[in-house]
């Protein structure tokens, strides 16, 4: 994920563009929250006539219950109003935080798998779901909340310079004091909160890294040195906090300490003002009124400024996420099965020895061909490059004639299934695990599928057959029985290029004869890429290329390849032993 910092960032700067489908709402809850700002001033205006009444000893009980119901009602109208503006508010914001999902969402889809190599699951979590959940509390909030509680202060401090300037001068400097005492606590923030969100990042890795791999550290004996590379995370998170806190506690405490008691200047210079007859009691009590209500909206105001930063942080992270380089797609359908690698060369982000180096090959439609050699030599980097996992640095793959770079992604997925090694299941049914090869299949058409893959008879075995939950990643399954169902999803999908990476490497030998014999039907009349470890299960194959070292060493039947490739045939004569 980028980190090239650009100064400090914005949400608005970063984001905003989201903000601007629902910008009537968020504009409709600011004017209410003004309204209710309005509302709440009529209240204290209301008591402060209530208190007049009283020190002028006036015994109209009238005006004073009419003044109490205006006040009342004033109160119940701003409470009614910031309900109303804040429940604008969060539908906007959870709208805003919806498009920003699913075009997070929408992105991933259409990046490289390097990517996702380069940035774990765990990092991605922690964006994509607790960032983003992050920033309801403060967009919901910010914009009708802030101008209220910025608008509801500042008009309260006018009203005091009208009723006694020298009072209000008195409630203005000390609140200022008090703030400024806490000007430390924001020096360097957004420095302090990206490296605070690094330190987080770090530790949900190490979290999800642990967890995942729990069962190889346990079988491998690894259990300290994996809980120390874990530990080393949390509490490097932990005293990464606990450092800044120590760094601003001085400046909350004096701020904290100076600024919510703006009354008592006013008490103090009110006393004296009283004594020389320059103050009226009623104008005192007034005033001390206003002083007792100006900070704690302040206060909640300058914690927004706090999460704006924190919002500028999280939309930076976002949307580095959505200017990502694409893989390069254009509109054009694939209409052929025949695939052409012309001179391809790949190599992984940070890595100067190319994973596929200069690779040129032809498969014609309706032929296999397997990849063979050692392991680390390219096989599977050759077949996600034809499945389009990753975009060629150089040369040109195509399908049906056309460079998949000028063919849309839909029809891409359409014309190829791809299974993997390290296979993936959904915790769905095994049933639904299946059909996602064709979502509108029968419950027949997918027992067929499974029969063919030679998993009907293990499915039906289970507690709920056919129904029963593969769990999280298919973690109720075996390996192998996890990979049948792959292939069987695969062959639901029924396209015309079916990739197999290692399909039956997890295959136990009594299943590996009926896997490779569905595969055979599977493959009929279809354009089939086979990585295999095992060269008995390819040798039949109307092509099989040797890679090694990112090189096509060799491309022939078997036979010839016994010929003319020294390694396929030492290779094959290993496999026989």
């Amino acid at each position: 994920m980028s980190s090239e910092k650009s100064g400090q960032s914005s949400f608005f700067g970063e984001l905003g563009s989201f903000m601007k489908p629902y910008g009537a709402q968020y504009c409709i809850s600011v004017a209410i929250s003004a309204a209710a700002v309005a509302s709440g001033l009529a209240a204290y205006a209301f008591a402060g006539l209530i208190a007049g009444k009283l020190f002028s000893a006036s015994d109209d009980i009238s005006s004073l219950m009419m003044y109490a119901a205006l006040a009342a009602l004033c109160k119940i109208l701003n409470g009614a109003l910031i309900n109303t503006s804040t429940w604008i508010s969060h539908h906007a914001a959870y709208h805003t935080l919806s498009d920003i999902r699913s075009a997070a969402a929408d992105k991933l889809v259409r990046l490289p798998m390097g990517y996702f190599e380069e940035n774990g699951s765990g990092r991605l979590k922690a964006v994509l779901t607790d960032r983003i959940e992050g920033m309801e509390r403060t967009l919901a909030h910010m914009l009708p909340e802030l101008t209220a509680n910025l608008l509801a202060p500042a008009a309260m401090m006018i009203w005091c310079f009208f009723i006694d300037w020298r009072l209000a001068v008195c409630i203005l400097v000390w609140i200022i004091a008090g703030f400024a005492a806490t000007g430390g606590i924001m020096k360097n923030y957004p420095e302090k909160y990206a490296g605070q969100i690094s330190a987080m990042k770090s530790m949900n890795q190490a979290v999800t890294e642990y967890v995942g791999g729990i069962e190889v550290i346990k079988n491998f004996g690894r259990a300290d040195e994996c809980y120390g590379k874990l530990r080393t995370a949390v509490y490097g998170h932990a005293n990464y906090n606990i450092g800044w806190q120590k760094e601003t506690q001085i400046f909350s405490s004096l701020g904290m300490a100076i600024a919510p008691f703006s009354v008592f200047p006013v008490l103090i210079a009110g006393v004296i003002f009283y004594n020389n007859g320059t103050l009226a009691p009623e104008t005192f009590f007034m005033m001390i009124l206003l002083s007792m209500g100006i900070f704690r909206p302040l206060m909640q105001a300058m914690s927004y400024f706090d999460q704006l930063a924190q919002l500028g942080t999280n939309a930076k992270e976002i949307k580095d996420i959505l200017n990502e380089p694409e893989l390069k797609r254009g509109t054009a359908e694939i209409s052929g099965a025949d695939i052409e690698l012309s001179d391809v060369t790949f190599s992984y982000s940070g890595e100067k020895t190319p994973a596929a180096d200069h690779i040129s090959l032809k498969i014609p439609a309706g032929t296999t061909l397997a990849l063979v050699g050692p392991s680390g030599s390219g096989k599977s980097t050759v077949a996600k490059l034809i499945a389009g996992y990753w975009d060629a640095d150089g040369g040109s793959v195509l399908i049906g004639g056309k460079d998949i770079s000028q063919v849309s992604q839909k029809s891409l997925n359409r014309s190829i299934a791809y299974v993997d090694q390290d296979t993936f299941l959904f915790d769905v049914s095994i049933m639904d695990n299946i059909r996602m090869g064709a979502p509108s299949a029968s419950d027949e058409d997918v027992i067929n599928a499974a029969r063919a893959a030679g998993c009907d008879d293990f499915i039906r075995a289970l507690p709920q057959g056919y129904n029963t939950p593969a769990g999280s990643a298919g973690g109720r399954l075996s390996g192998g029985e996890r990979q049948r169902i792959a292939i069987a999803r695969a062959m639901m999908k029924n396209t015309p290029i079916m990739i197999l990476d290692e399909a039956t490497a997890s295959s136990d030998p009594e299943n590996e004869a009926s896997i490779q014999q569905a595969l055979s039907a599977a493959s009929k009349g279809r354009t089939l890429v086979v990585i295999a470890h095992r060269l008995s299960t390819v040798k039949n194959a109307e092509q099989i290329a040797y890679v090694k070292n990112g090189r096509i060493e060799a491309v022939g039947t078997h036979d010839r390849l016994l010929e003319i490739c020294p390694d396929y045939a030492k290779q094959w004569a290993l496999c026989e032993v």
